[in-house]
């Protein structure tokens, strides 16, 4: 590990001639008064690494807009000569018993939602504070902060304040800098929300700091935020339900830091709340995750947000200010700072014993799909320092089965992936894999399912029987290619080879697709195969040689087809073998777009499939139809069709053969009008108007679904469906509609419901029942493709990328 840090000191500072500069000397200007521009805040930690022998400046990476991310380690000198022998003591104590070590370590995370800008400020307070006044608890910590996890949001949102700002400052609510634009600062370059994105890792800034996380693994995490500007502070312990894998130590340690932090607050008569609204179940946050990872993990709130700027009038006619809200921040830092090392030993002790007390309740997860699936899947974990093997043979296994929910023996396949609990980090592979979520609470924060086997589609058995695994494993792939070929073929069973399809199109190779079985070349080939033929292929330079890279660069095994006449089924001259247009794709720019949706489908263009789009303005929309053959409208709510000169440029282009991929609620722009035949189903549940004020957040639980898995019935047949053997679907909405009378239904929900994990509210299980989940409608000559529950939702239900890919590819 490299660190920016000054070894040859400043002469002058060891002869008390110089010092350390505060925030607000160095910058020139109070902490609060403005909002200090990102890389002014790195010139002020790099200014404290150089002067300071307390401090070392370690870059971990870089934003996607190409902002540098830091963390600053601060510690006595001492300490940071030796910091990575430290670091292997404290790793290597987690999973070694009866080896010591005498130093708390402790990770304060500011920033991660752009926005939510006191937190950056509140950093250079509390590093200043570290290293002057506090100097003297640095022999027993190891502090380490990360001022900024979010640059590109915080730098987003402070040139709109900076752009937009009164003078004086106003603060009433409907002056212009207390409304933020669309997109917000809140989320990355992608519009990804950082602090859901600890588990998936999706976006590059979580993958390079979840690589220094797991280098430290801190006794203590906190991530600072800023909330509603009516809202008191809320800082831990958390509110229930809690995951059953926290331990009892974890969830009273937050009472013990919560108690000081409100010894610190009652003096000053500050408001804030505690156990309430924030609870520990969902993995990706920046509370769950080191939770998870056996730290004491919190969250702290701070009124503001966009909405605060330098200062706002709150509805109880008080002035919230930036300065108040970087005091609150710096007091529950400095509090915890405080309370962890005078609990360091306990802290520690815990801590190891997190990691060394294994109980779980399946020590095995067998998971059986695509090679390409699995190797997706084990390097996810590999990601979170958790470790896969494979079964060495086929072996008849006991234990818990995913697809038929319940316990029997079956057998599993030689090639399987193993993932066993019985590992440093086997806690998180509970968490990651677990069949089902255990709520003792359904009023949860967000979604309350995310097994990994069912987003991965794959064939899973959680047993406590003891399998055979392979010492050294690699997939046999038969590589009978030959150049003289009459033509190519590969499966199409994963989203890995909707990348290979992607790529393939993007070099213009003519690709064809079966609609119907076929045996060729010694090979039965599934609906949905690729066949990339020489006869069509004629005009394409290289096709041959890009094909073969192209898989190769994959692994993906290809095959040489001898002939054009099959063994069975429909030869490759058929019309049933249909030739896949190469799309011109567009995503309608558009306020009322929810704009996390509309940055996963620009991500997983950009940076998963890699295929050109379009971004088109809603006031370029009827330029642009020309041009593309593909329209997505991400999930919003839209007005488009209300405007008749708009309505017939779309159908227009529609009859002529345009395809619209519709997602979530952009679903409401295609009812209530006689061109679509979407129906949407209705909850006729008691009237919730006449339920009293007290019990109105609790009832509103029976018409919602968190973030719940289904099992779907799809059609096999239908170019959605191509690839996906068995699907399931995660619904983050109670939204329901019903079948297609007049398209295709090609995933639904049948009659038996088949709901698997997650919480789902009475009254609207049965709105599911025989309900639409992916389905097609064609329009003229073109269709409209109706996805229910989006299937890009951060980025984790991989099934649902393939899915996506065929909307987007295939007729």
């Amino acid at each position: 590990m490299k660190y920016i840090s000054s070894f040859v000191l400043n002469l002058c500072f060891f002869l008390g001639f110089g010092q350390i500069k505060s925030p607000s000397t160095y910058l020139g200007y109070e902490l609060g008064e403005k909002f200090t521009m990102y890389h002014h805040v790195v010139d002020y930690y790099k200014y404290l690494a150089d002067i300071s022998p307390n401090v070392n400046l370690y870059q971990y990476g870089v934003s996607y807009e190409g902002r540098p991310l830091y963390t600053a380690f601060i510690s006595s000198p001492q300490n940071l000569e030796n910091l990575d022998f430290l670091r292997e003591i404290h790793t290597r104590a987690a999973i070694e018993e009866n080896l010591y070590e005498e130093k708390v370590i402790i990770w304060l995370s500011y920033g991660i939602h752009g926005n939510e800008s006191s937190s950056t400020e509140t950093s250079m307070k509390t590093i200043y504070d570290l290293i002057t006044e506090k100097i003297n608890w640095l022999d027993n910590a190891i502090i380490i902060v990360d001022p900024c996890a979010n640059p590109d949001g915080r730098e987003r949102y402070v040139n709109f304040f900076n752009q937009s700002k009164s003078i004086p400052t106003n603060t009433s609510l409907v002056s212009r800098e207390h409304h933020e634009p669309w997109h917000s600062g809140r989320t990355n370059h992608y519009m990804f929300d950082l602090n859901r994105d600890w588990t998936w890792l999706s976006q590059i800034e979580t993958q390079q700091r979840i690589v220094l996380y797991n280098e430290w693994l801190p006794h203590i995490h906190v991530d600072f935020h800023e909330q509603g500007i009516n809202s008191p502070y809320y800082f831990a312990p958390a509110s229930k339900p809690y995951h059953d894998i926290i331990t009892e130590f974890q969830t009273e340690f937050q009472k013990t830091i919560g108690k000081n932090h409100a010894k610190y607050f009652d003096q000053n008569g500050w408001l804030y709340f505690t156990k309430q609204i924030f609870d520990l179940i969902y993995p990706g946050y920046g509370d769950t995750y080191p939770t998870f990872m056996g730290a004491v993990g919190m969250t702290y709130e701070q009124a503001g947000g966009g909405r605060a700027g330098l200062k706002v009038k709150t509805n109880t006619g008080q002035t919230l200010s930036l300065v108040d809200r970087i005091e609150h921040h710096h007091t529950t830092g400095i509090s915890t700072i405080e309370v962890a090392i005078e609990n360091r030993k306990k802290l520690i002790k815990n801590f190891q014993k997190f990691y060394q007390i294994q109980n779980p309740k399946y020590a095995n997860y067998i998971l059986e799909g695509p090679e390409s699936t699995l190797k997706e899947l084990s390097r996810l974990l590999e990601k979170h320092d958790i470790h896969s093997n494979r079964l060495a043979s086929t072996q008849y296994i006991k234990g818990y089965d995913y697809q038929e929910l319940k316990s029997h023996s079956r057998e599993a396949r030689k090639g399987g992936l193993v993932v066993s609990a019985n590992q440093p980090k086997g806690k998180m592979v509970q968490v990651l894999l677990e069949p089902t979520t255990i709520l003792s609470d359904s009023l949860t924060y967000d979604i309350t399912a995310w097994s990994l086997p069912y987003a991965y589609g794959l064939k899973t058995l959680a047993t406590n029987q003891n399998v055979q695994v392979a010492t050294n494993y690699s997939a046999s792939h038969a590589d009978n290619t030959i150049l003289k070929a009459y033509g190519y073929a590969i499966d199409y069973q994963s989203f890995e080879d909707s990348k290979i399809l992607s790529k393939l199109l993007k070099r213009k190779l003519k690709i064809r697709y079966n609609t119907k079985k076929l045996t060729n070349s010694g090979k039965k080939w599934a609906i949905g195969s690729l066949f990339i033929l020489k006869a069509d292929n004629l005009q394409v330079p290289n096709w041959q040689n890009e094909l073969l890279k192209i898989c190769k660069d994959f692994e993906k095994p290809i095959h040489s087809l001898s002939t054009g006449f099959s063994d069975e089924g429909i030869d490759l001259g058929s019309n049933d073998l249909e030739l896949l247009e190469i799309p011109e794709v567009g995503l309608l720019f558009d306020k009322n777009a929810i704009s996390t949706n509309y940055g996963e489908i620009w991500h997983f263009f950009e940076q998963e499939i890699q295929y050109n789009l379009t971004q088109i303005p809603t006031d370029q929309l009827t330029k642009a139809l020309p041009e593309i053959d593909v329209l997505i409208l991400a999930s919003g709510n839209y007005n488009f069709f209300e405007r008749e000169s708009q309505k017939e440029v779309l159908m227009n282009w529609l009859k002529s053969g345009g395809k619209i991929i519709a997602i979530a609620k952009a679903l409401n722009s295609f009812l209530d009008d006689d061109s679509f035949s979407l129906e949407k189903k209705e909850n006729l549940g008691p009237n919730y108007k006449l339920i009293s004020k007290n019990k109105r957040s609790r009832e509103s639980l029976n018409r919602l679904i968190t973030g719940s898995i289904y099992h779907a019935s799809i059609d096999a047949s239908h170019p959605l469906s191509h690839g996906i053997q068995d699907y399931y679907t995660l619904k983050t909405s109670s939204d329901s509609y019903e079948l297609l009378e007049k398209g295709y239904n090609a995933c639904y929900l049948p009659e038996d419901n088949k709901h698997v994990s997650g919480f789902v509210g009475h009254e609207v299980k049965e709105l599911q029942r025989n309900s639409l989940l992916f389905g097609q409608e064609h329009v003229g000559k073109g269709s409209i493709i109706y996805l229910v529950d989006n299937p890009l939702f951060r980025s984790f239900w991989y099934q649902g990328k393939q899915l996506f890919s065929n909307a987007v590819f295939f007729d």
